[in-house]
């Protein structure tokens, strides 16, 4: 239970940034008009993260999933930010 609740509280708080991140840098002007809404949404998906990961059967299962989903946020915002979209 302890793994699950860690894995959604830190990898859920890099996902939720990485996430809000990657939707500001794919707006026109890279989000500037929507910066305090997406701050705004911050919270609320950090908490469906760590709500959500509850639903997996182990906390090995939760770090996996989470931490694999931090890389493909991760790597899309690179690819993003070098490709110059």
């Amino acid at each position: 239970m302890i793994a699950r609740c860690l894995a959604g509280t830190l990898l859920g708080f890099t996902l939720s940034a990485l996430l809000i991140a990657l939707v500001l840098h794919l707006l026109p002007n890279h989000g500037e008009a929507f910066l305090i809404p997406g701050l705004i949404l911050f919270f609320p998906l950090w908490t469906a993260i760590m709500a959500g990961a509850y639903l997996f059967r182990s906390g090995m299962r939760a770090w996996l999933v989470l931490g694999g989903a931090n890389a493909l946020a991760f790597l899309a915002l690179w690819a993003g930010r070098a490709l110059g979209v």
